[in-house]
């Protein structure tokens, strides 16, 4: 018997006042088992204007379940309630979580405009069921609007109740995570590939030991084997120990090019964000990922497949853990990630195109103490239209990547001056703890002479020094890894930031380059004939950021900023002065010096727009 149907046993009629039916289910996975036992069950319905959703769990405390911005807890708009035991009176509260992970501060704080209704609620001696109805899109900023896309889901619970609908809520006994589309009439079914499944890769963390600190990033590096011939992945899947299942909080794969020689005989090592590692610099190649909450299988399209191939045998991989580990606990760990094989080879192979802003130096600069600083990279049309096939290529997954300052990003497709939306990839609400692919659906069709404009929100607001464009995870980068079929010669498109344009925005003239300690020997005249004829050639260009680092970064420490200050730098970065940049057939790069994009504003949230409610 299903919990769906335990609860209409229990009275909790089919339909509400709003007439929705509960057409949809899903057990949400329970950290604490594998067996089925103790599931959790999530069931929902909507019409023109509202959802009404079903949760049973097992618990006679309350529960919880949340529309998140990106998987964590941290602005979260949060369903909670409970039956109470002595009145049988069900309570059904709108919510809104903050959560700041540093300080470990959580706050559950309740609306002020309560826009989830009871439609019902009971419990037996195991667990509870609660039934509650809300609009699809309510005028309310705690509040996240349903969309039809495929939404960040928490979901918790604890054994006992609060003293009062107002009174502490005690920290949850079990938490999760899952996504779901609120508003797909039918689910997607998955396909069945087990006759095609020739041959399995496992790349796993090979039983190491994780040390008790609260958050970690491990990786092992280990090789591709021998391709006697051509393989496609058709799909993806985590491996988990399921002793530590509570613990791993996202994995990700990546694929090694030219990795130099002192890398190569790494093995087990630290890759978080505070250490020195090389994994962004040398295996920017993500094949595979997995977060608290996904699938448990990731699919490749129908008549799609990831080619590993003979050329690639040998070629270095990474595995990628973060360990979530409040507990503080030190534990021996083999979990990583699967790819199922096919030699049955499909009609295309898969690709990536790597978009945004390729400035990985000091031309990319974050000024300190800012909320927020806005930064624009340019996909050009120009590259587009000569790299890609004819009958153009069709997106179906997108992955944002920032680092730790991110906060939002977002891939904007044009054809001419006509945007296409919604967006190819967007991350409204970034977090580099939740990275992952995210499906786009339907597939886009991107044709030659397309455009990609990738917008990404910094904040500086806790920093007393720059930050800079680069690799490392303490700089910053504003990219977005595009999942396309079938693959063409296009895998990188972007801009550079030209250095003249750059000091200019930045307010540095050749006697301040001087006074900063650039050239200290030389005259003004000088210094002023290198700043007129600054050479934007990529040999060129690498030579003139070594010469001037050290004197822009003293300017810019020794200048006072805030958002007024920093328009100039702002404007700069959403101007024209840039290089398109493209690799295509045989990794040849082509610059574009004169691109010609679209005069647009920057993207915005549709969830901040003006509502009307209905």
């Amino acid at each position: 018997m299903s919990l769906l149907t335990w609860g209409l046993l229990f009275g909790i009629g089919l339909n509400s006042a709003v007439g929705v039916e509960l057409s949809r289910r899903v057990i949400l996975p329970n950290p604490t088992t594998d067996t089925g036992a103790n599931s959790l069950e999530l069931c929902w319905g909507f019409n023109d204007t509202h959802v009404e959703v079903q949760l049973s769990y097992p618990t006679l405390g309350w529960l919880t379940m949340g529309l998140s911005p990106n998987g964590g807890m941290d602005q979260s708009d949060v369903l909670f309630g409970y039956v109470n035991d002595t009145t049988n009176e069900v309570v059904i509260q709108d919510r809104f979580l903050t959560a700041d992970m540093e300080s470990m501060k959580i706050v559950l704080s309740l609306d002020k405009v309560q826009n989830w209704q009871m439609v019902s609620g009971s419990k037996n001696d195991t667990y509870t069921v609660l039934r509650a109805v809300r609009k699809i899109k309510a005028c309310d900023n705690m509040d996240r609007s349903f969309t039809n896309l495929e939404q960040a889901v928490i979901y918790s619970y604890h054994s006992k109740l609060p003293d009062s609908p107002t009174g502490k809520i005690r920290k949850h006994s079990q938490r999760g995570q899952t996504t779901v589309n609120f508003l797909r009439a039918t689910p997607i079914p998955d396909p069945d590939i087990a006759n095609e499944i020739t041959k399995t890769l496992e790349f796993r963390i090979d039983n190491r030991t994780v040390s008790g600190k609260e958050t970690q990033y491990s990786c092992k590096l280990t090789a591709l084997p021998v391709f006697d011939k051509k393989y496609q992945s058709i799909a993806s899947q985590p491996i988990i120990n399921k002793a530590n299942m509570k613990y791993i909080h996202h994995m990700l794969v990546y694929v090694c090019m030219d990795l130099p020689a002192e890398y190569a005989k790494k093995d087990f090592f630290a890759c978080g964000p505070t250490d020195d590692s090389f994994v962004m610099k040398y295996c920017q190649n993500m094949i595979g990922g997995w977060a608290m909450g996904a699938k448990e299988t990731n699919y490749q399209p129908a008549d799609v497949g990831s080619p590993f191939t003979p050329e690639m045998t040998g070629m270095k991989v990474v595995v990628q853990i973060h360990y979530n580990n409040p507990d503080l606990a030190t534990f021996v760990d083999d979990s990583g990630m699967r790819f199922l094989l096919t030699d049955q080879v499909r009609k295309y192979d898969s690709g990536t195109i790597m978009a945004g802003i390729f400035s990985l130096d000091f031309t990319l600069t974050m000024p300190p103490g800012l909320e927020t600083f806005h930064v624009q990279g340019q996909c050009s049309d120009q590259c587009t239209r000569t790299m890609l096939p004819e009958e153009g290529i069709n997106i179906f997954a997108s992955n944002v990547h920032m680092h730790t300052r991110g906060k939002s990003g977002v891939a904007r497709h044009f054809r001419g001056n006509q945007e296409i939306l919604p967006p190819l990839g967007q991350e409204l609400a970034y977090d580099f703890n939740f990275q992952s692919s995210k499906p786009l659906i339907p597939n886009r069709k991107f044709l030659p002479g397309d455009r990609i404009i990738v917008e990404c929100n910094f904040t500086t607001i806790n920093d007393t020094k720059p930050v800079y464009g680069g690799e490392g995870t303490m700089e910053e980068m504003c990219l977005i890894f595009l999942s396309y079929y079938p693959k063409s010669d296009l895998s990188i498109c972007g801009s550079q930031f030209q250095i003249k344009p750059y000091l200019k925005a930045l307010g540095m003239t050749p006697d301040m380059l001087i006074a900063n300690g650039g050239f200290p020997k030389a005259r003004l005249a000088v210094a002023a004939q290198l700043f007129n004829n600054l050479n934007d050639g990529m040999k060129a260009h690498r030579e003139i950021l070594k010469t001037l680092l050290g004197p822009v970064n003293k300017f810019i420490a020794g200048q006072k900023w805030d958002s007024e200050s920093a328009k100039p730098l702002q404007s700069f970065y959403s101007d024209k002065q840039y290089l398109a940049i493209c690799r295509g057939k045989g990794g040849n790069i082509t610059i574009i010096p004169a691109d010609t994009p679209p005069e647009i504003t920057f993207y915005v949230d549709p969830s901040k727009l003006p509502c009307t409610s209905s």
